[in-house]
């Protein structure tokens, strides 16, 4: 398998040709329940939804090795995608993977709802499949004013705050022009993740010349982090279009620098 390729297949043919516990991290970022267009997945209801995501995050837990690290990014109304929740429990009580943390970004502008509150948020679970996972202490970008000593008597080391389970330093993409990509019709990319989000993950969760799995590649921006951090990278994608378009502009811009 040629590394740091992206490759126009569906993910759960392309994991097939893995050998077990062969990547060191996974970001998935999959395709909203209700988002259904000329090249998603149509699916009849939400439970069939989660029977494809099972596929799937099966073969995730197969390729991973046992220090690596999953993330799954969702929503946990039905209004905003599909529960999360019904999967983070199913992997807990399958013994499938173990959740770490619940992580929830906040955004700055909300979405809607006729019946109910605006959603503001967008949720990650952190999960991994042994004890023995890699870890680097991830901070914040705000200073550290603490004076007191740490857990274990000692004077804090740390410059920067760390970084907790509810990320509100980090804007979401839709608010910067410079993260925005232009797609069909003119319409901008709707899931598009903030380039220092994807950085934050990568350099919590693996170290230099790991290799990452990326099983929905969207608009690249966890490729981006790859090369940025000096992190081999494996990508599918079903739409050539974004690969063309969005992903590959982006490589060539950021090898051209």
């Amino acid at each position: 398998m040629e590394l740091n390729k992206i490759y126009n297949k569906d993910c759960l043919e392309f994991m097939k040709e893995l050998q077990n516990e062969s990547v060191d991290l996974i970001i998935a970022d999959p395709p909203y329940f209700k988002i259904c267009g000329e090249f998603d997945f149509i699916w009849k209801d939400v439970n069939q939804y989660i029977e494809w995501c099972k596929k799937w995050i099966l073969e995730c837990h197969r390729i991973l090795k046992s220090t690596g690290s999953f993330y799954l990014w969702g929503a946990i109304g039905y209004n905003n995608g599909y529960p999360l929740f019904k999967l983070a429990d199913w992997m807990e009580s399958e013994d499938i993977f173990r959740v770490v943390n619940w992580i929830t970004q906040r955004n700055s502008r909300g979405r809607g709802s006729k019946k109910g509150y605006m959603s503001a948020r967008e949720e990650l679970i952190y999960s991994v499949k042994s004890n023995d996972y890699i870890w680097n202490t991830a901070y914040t970008e705000e200073k550290s004013n603490r004076k007191d000593l740490g857990f274990d008597g000692k004077p804090r080391k740390n410059e920067f705050k760390r970084c907790s389970d509810v990320w509100i330093d980090i804007a979401e993409a839709s608010q910067s022009s410079k993260e925005r990509f232009k797609i069909f019709n003119g319409e901008t990319f709707p899931t598009v993740k903030a380039q220092k989000l994807c950085d934050r993950i990568l350099n919590a969760s693996s170290e230099e010349g790991d290799l990452v799995y990326i099983p929905f590649a969207g608009s690249g921006s966890e490729i981006v982090a790859c090369i940025r951090n000096n992190r081999n990278y494996l990508a599918t994608e079903i739409n050539n279009t974004y690969i063309n378009e969005i992903i590959i502009p982006r490589i060539n811009e950021l090898k051209s620098a």
